[in-house]
């Protein structure tokens, strides 16, 4: 089971901090798995996501494993 952590404005759309999910493999699976949930999970997660494995930024390709806590963020910007 990997533990999914959601953050800033994705935390507040979606109405959900944090949830526990089984069978997922890779970041990029992770990903379309939420989006194929249907609105507002494809709306929110389309284009521009970040995410960190175990507090580690990561590509699509990372793996995962059981245990694994997955952060998603939209991106940062600053002046």
């Amino acid at each position: 089971m990997i533990k999914v952590l959601y953050f800033a404005r994705f935390r507040e759309e979606l109405g959900c901090a944090e949830e526990q999910l089984n069978g997922i493999e890779s970041v990029d699976q992770l990903l379309s798995t939420l989006k194929a949930r249907g609105e507002p999970w494809s709306r929110v997660l389309d284009g521009k996501v970040l995410c960190a494995v175990n507090q580690v930024m990561a590509s699509g390709e990372q793996s995962l494993e059981s245990g694994d806590e997955v952060g998603i963020f939209p991106p940062v910007t600053g002046g």
